[in-house]
């Protein structure tokens, strides 16, 4: 039996006039297995994640972004990191509610949470990361 538990809130500021943003994200993850008998294992974990965001495009509704991204891992014994590039598209549902989809990565990860070490090309249409954005 597998109990798993997953927030990863983010904050930033977007420049006003510019095509810039900067925020940072934390990720926080809690997974408990249950082993036969009593016994089990608990993980916990906590990626840090700021990053620099480009609005490359807007297009009415919609608009094209590119993160230059670091994720740091900062609960586990041997620091890992992943740092690189996150392609995405934006869609502006309103004046205050924006939708996010990322959709790929490109860098150098070195952090277990995102599997093994070395330069890693991700592409996932299938299964993007999805963030939805209040604006002030």
């Amino acid at each position: 039996e597998v109990t798993r538990f997953e927030i990863a809130p983010e904050i930033g500021y977007s420049f006003t006039g510019t095509p810039w943003t900067i925020a940072v994200g934390a990720n926080y993850g809690f997974q408990n297995v249950k082993l036969v008998g009593d016994f089990s294992t608990t993980t916990q974990t906590l990626i840090l994640s700021p990053y620099v965001r480009y609005s490359i495009c807007s297009i009415e509704k919609f608009g094209m972004f590119l993160d230059l991204t670091g994720d740091f891992d900062v609960l586990s014994d041997n620091f890992g990191y992943r740092v690189g590039l996150q392609p995405g598209i934006a869609w502006m549902a309103t004046k205050h509610w924006t939708a996010a989809f990322r959709f790929a990565f490109v860098g150098y990860n070195k952090c277990s949470f995102y599997g093994e070490e070395g330069f890693r090309f991700g592409f996932a249409a299938a299964a993007p990361t999805f963030g939805l954005y209040y604006n002030f």
